[in-house]
């Protein structure tokens, strides 16, 4: 277990003390779940992550801002404007995990653990989708380098920007206690989990009793239906899931020896990475479309020559098609326009249509019809009539 393992272990162990003292209940993330049931080795420094309900969450950062340990903190949506979404990082001070993608969400680029929440789900559907979608928006400001497509993203990110005249800082604490309120729900049946790039769904039951598990000689505590829990997140054969190593990326800084400030006087600002950054970032994209340019270029010309060798074909087989269609033999005519249909369906998304003869695409129109295939040929016949 290197040093930065260590640091994450420690800080565990320091929230476990916490939330022993204020009654709080917690769980380790699936990761260290799976590393501990299946006895992988933990590699990641970013593993830390432990789950608490909604209520407790913030019991939590209360209790920790009202006797902060030395060289800690707890950042979240109520005391960073930039914090990327609706949970807790508790960060040690004297270390460094800096990652250029993620920009200015975190005001500490330090090690720590991320404490997630149990939400509860709405009763009301309206509700819901309201909440969604101020969450969203909120986490589409944030500075992320991933996809940031859709028309439903897109309209979250206009009514945030909208609300971001009251300021940004007040807008997210006012968020995060409203998502407090409402993602605490008692009665709950199932527990939600929201990730990046997905949502997982727990029963509410599996975190009702809990089991021990042992790390670096430390004990921590995990839902007692360890094989649903597991489930849930990795699947049926998750005992057959094997964790990759971790290997640092190079947009990211990691040390559990250096501290995040002596870094940056050695390197430079944050804000100057983060500037350098974006700016090849957008060099880089501009790049990309021209490489996908060039790309769709080449695979045209070669779909073209293609087109040429089976409008060839098809006019060589001619009169034997004709005789198919005049003996109505439907079947066998299907079996043939196989290659044709392939060629049409690839020709419509390029806006043209693929017609080796007039008698031949009298022939395969009529075909379709027969076949049942009335989308397709209502597409031909607007491009071809």
């Amino acid at each position: 277990m290197n040093r930065e393992i260590k640091e994450v272990v420690k800080l565990l162990a320091e929230i476990d003390k916490i939330c022993k003292r204020e009654g709080i209940p917690y769980y380790l993330g699936p990761q260290l779940t799976l590393c501990c049931v299946t006895g992988q080795e933990i590699t990641s420094p970013h593993a830390g992550v432990v789950y608490m309900r909604t209520a407790d969450m913030e019991r939590f950062r209360l209790a920790v801002e009202k006797e902060t340990p030395d060289s800690r903190i707890v950042e979240s949506m109520n005391n960073n404007k930039r914090f990327y979404g609706f949970f807790l990082r508790y960060t040690d001070l004297d270390t460094l995990c800096f990652r250029l993608n993620e920009g200015r969400n975190y005001k500490y680029p330090g090690m720590g653990v991320d404490i997630l929440p149990l939400r509860g789900k709405q009763r009301s559907r309206l509700a819901h989708l309201w909440t969604r979608a101020q969450e969203v928006g909120w986490n589409e400001l944030a500075d992320y380098y991933g996809d940031r497509k859709g028309r439903k993203k897109a309209i979250c990110r206009f009514v945030m920007r909208l609300r971001l005249v009251t300021g940004r800082a007040r807008l997210g604490k006012s968020l995060y206690r409203m998502l407090c309120k409402r993602m605490n729900v008692e009665d709950t049946q199932e527990y939600v989990v929201r990730l990046k790039k997905k949502a997982v769904y727990f029963p509410r039951e599996i975190f009702d009793e809990t089991e021990t598990v042992v790390i670096d000689g430390r004990k921590f505590p995990v839902p007692g239906d360890t094989y649903t829990y597991l489930q849930k997140y990795y699947g049926e054969d998750y005992q057959e899931k094997v964790l990759d190593n971790y290997t640092v990326k190079l947009s990211e800084m990691v040390s559990a020896r250096i501290r995040f400030e002596d870094y940056f006087q050695e390197v430079g600002s944050q804000k100057s990475l983060i500037r350098k950054r974006s700016h090849a970032r957008r060099k880089q994209g501009h790049a990309n479309q021209k490489k996908e340019y060039l790309n769709w270029s080449w695979n045209y010309v070669k779909f073209c020559a293609s087109k040429i060798e089976l409008e060839k074909y098809y006019l060589d087989n001619k009169e034997y098609i004709i005789n198919l269609y005049k003996n109505k033999d439907y079947p066998a005519l299907e079996k043939v326009f196989v290659p044709y249909t392939k060629a049409m369906v690839k020709s419509l998304k390029n806006d043209e249509v693929f017609i080796p003869d007039e008698e031949l695409q009298h022939i395969y129109l009529d075909m379709l019809g027969v076949a049942g295939r009335t989308n397709l040929k209502k597409k031909v016949e607007k491009f071809w009539k």
